[in-house]
């Protein structure tokens, strides 16, 4: 198969021969046109240096020869019957009558004739050209062998200006298409490196105007690439993190409900021997057997909503609850696991219609934040349906406030009670499905308040 070099010089060549026998063609008939027209007007020269010549001459056949030497043209003078009087190539008393020849009729009518024919008395094709002057016509003729000579002549120097002229061409197209070779290899190269990720690789492309616009075009394409395996590396990172994570979380969840489980086991084993506890006793047991449960109850709850949420199939299920209520638990659980910390819990009862287990998840969430970056105590205030936790932490700035409520802006936590590390991503997507929004306000290094509305 041909490289495209190879069919580019190929193409050109045959271009050439294709344009040179064009031209030869076209140069042919109008270099022999011009030659003709040329000759005519020697022709005609010659006839009006013979006219004043004639009537002082006695001999017309000498004067005829001495012309023929002068200007190696045929003269011929022909009387008004159209007899041959002067001749300077043949015997004129052998010739026949011209009376009839085209050129003699055309200078009969309009003074001057010409015509290009075939001559029995030379047995060659002349040009003729003849004039009527009073009762003679005078008529002067040149061999179309000696026109086509020197034709030819001339065309053989066209011939050899047009053959250097492709010689140089084709040196010139062979070198154009060395240039372009080298572009096209440089391009290739450059497109091997991008199909093995070798997106350091440069590129530089600079013989025509096309080729840096594919040059510029590879780049961009490059770049977005490059661009695309980052984030692919990205999101491979995230994934292992995440898998990572549900490791972790599987363990968080065993250690979370082994606690519940042991108790409600071991009230439920003191239950079943004691058989004498007296009804006060059993009560308590049975109370806080009943705890236990709800703690368990309450963290698959979480867990089902969690699972629905990495599923895109979180649906909330409304209901009416007390917030205070609700808050109330979530405050409790962070207690229980911050024992060292404040956490200060104002709120005015208030009745909402929202899915109970996912806003006790955005709380969870929310305090767990404030107490993990603050060591003060953290605010919880409810008032006029508003939430609000509040913490004198290290604050954001501003320009990550609206980055960290999107996915896998943060790293993911691994405690259970840190919403399984879903993070401010899942409180917004809570929030929004109950046509809220989280607003946050924060000072650096001096603190931050998250609220929203139900």
């Amino acid at each position: 198969m041909l490289k495209l070099n190879q069919i580019f010089l190929y193409h050109l060549f045959l271009l050439l021969i294709l344009l040179f026998f064009l031209i030869s063609g076209v140069s042919y008939y109008t270099l022999k046109n011009v030659e003709i027209n040329h000759y005519k007007s020697r022709l005609k020269n010659t006839i009006l240096l013979i006219e004043p010549l004639i009537a002082n001459t006695k001999n017309l056949d000498d004067l005829t020869k001495k012309i023929k030497k002068l200007t190696n043209q045929r003269i011929t003078i022909i009387n008004r019957d159209g007899v041959v009087i002067g001749e300077s190539d043949y015997d004129k008393t052998k010739m026949e009558n011209h009376k009839n020849r085209p050129e003699i009729i055309e200078a009969d009518k309009k003074g001057w004739g010409e015509k290009i024919r075939y001559s029995k008395t030379l047995k060659e094709y002349l040009l003729y050209v003849a004039k009527r002057e009073g009762n003679i016509f005078i008529r002067a003729a040149i061999s179309l062998k000696q026109i086509n000579n020197n034709f030819l002549a001339l065309w053989l120097k066209f011939l050899a200006i047009f053959a250097i002229f492709i010689f140089f061409a084709l040196i010139i197209s062979y070198f154009l298409s060395k240039k372009i070779n080298n572009e096209i290899t440089k391009l290739l190269d450059y497109l091997n490196a991008i199909a093995n990720k070798n997106y350091s690789k440069s590129l530089s492309v600079n013989f025509a105007k096309e080729f840096e616009e594919i040059g510029d075009y590879l780049k961009k394409l490059t770049k977005k690439l490059k661009k695309r395996e980052e984030k692919k590396d990205k999101i491979n990172k995230k994934l292992k993190q995440i898998n990572k994570q549900r490791s972790e979380l599987i363990s968080a969840i065993s250690h979370e409900f082994k606690n519940p489980v042991a108790v409600i086991n071991g009230y439920v084993q003191t239950l079943m021997e004691e058989e004498d506890l007296d009804k006060q006793m059993q009560k308590k047991f049975l109370e806080k057997i009943y705890n236990a449960s709800s703690k368990i109850s309450n963290m698959i709850d979480r867990l089902r909503v969690a699972i629905q949420f990495e599923n895109n199939d979180l649906v909330p299920k409304k209901s009416r609850f007390d917030i205070c209520i609700v808050a109330k638990e979530a405050v409790k659980l962070l207690r229980d696991k911050y024992k060292n910390r404040e956490i200060i819990f104002e709120c005015e009862s208030t009745e909402v219609y929202a899915d109970k287990t996912m806003i006790e998840m955005v709380l969870i969430n929310l305090i767990d934040n404030a107490l993990k970056y603050s060591e003060s105590e953290v605010k919880v205030l409810i008032k006029n349906k508003e939430i609000k936790v509040i913490d004198k932490g290290i604050g954001i700035k501003d320009e990550e406030i609206e980055k960290i409520t999107k996915k896998f802006y943060r790293a993911r936590r691994n405690s259970w009670d840190n919403s399984m590390g879903l993070g401010l991503y899942l409180v917004n997507y809570i929030l929004n499905l109950h046509n809220s929004k989280l607003v946050i306000s924060s000072q650096y290094k001096k603190g931050s308040t998250f609220s929203f509305k139900l």
